[in-house]
């Protein structure tokens, strides 16, 4: 399933406003990409960001999840129970707030990642296949830095 966006639109982006329609045409293909080559695994490209964001911290809370992915607490808990009943994940209670539950990779989970990385790696590799290994670099650094002021703006607000 592909974006439908209208790409002679997105080829004559001219504002910076322009520039968040293209940003957003470019994550919406990004996951329908990413649904697609996942399909044969069951997964979702939102399970998958679950799944690595456990893989990369060993646990976590709904909430940190929440905020993480910018997910609301219902849609985060339905997404979490796929995973549970898919073995991909298990609940542990804290032992400091009994209230809190940690999120970790089951050993399932941990034993999938072999098979799903290359599947998401082929994605981006597709997309970047006719980038030189200077662009892939010069875009990197620059989404980063496109990243980190989104991030300023936001603390910034947040402060006044």
């Amino acid at each position: 399933m592909s974006c439908v966006c209208n790409m002679s639109k997105l080829e004559k982006l001219e504002s910076v406003s322009d520039l968040g329609l293209l940003v957003s045409a470019i994550k919406a293909e990004m996951v329908s990409s990413i649904d697609q080559e996942l399909a044969l695994f069951e997964l979702t490209a939102a399970q998958y960001r679950v799944v690595m964001i456990l893989s990369d911290n060993g646990q976590t809370t709904l909430a940190n999840l929440c905020e993480n992915m910018d997910c609301d607490r219902g849609a985060m808990s339905r997404l979490l129970c796929r995973l549970e009943k898919k073995g991909l994940i298990n609940k542990h209670p804290s032992t400091e707030d009994k209230r809190s539950v940690y999120l970790r990779l089951s050993d399932k989970g941990r034993a999938f990642l072999p098979n799903i990385l290359p599947k998401v790696d082929a994605v981006f590799n597709n997309a970047l296949k006719d980038f030189s290994q200077e662009e892939r670099k010069l875009l990197r650094g620059l989404l980063l830095r496109f990243f980190d002021g989104l991030k300023q703006d936001r603390v910034e607000i947040e402060e006044t």
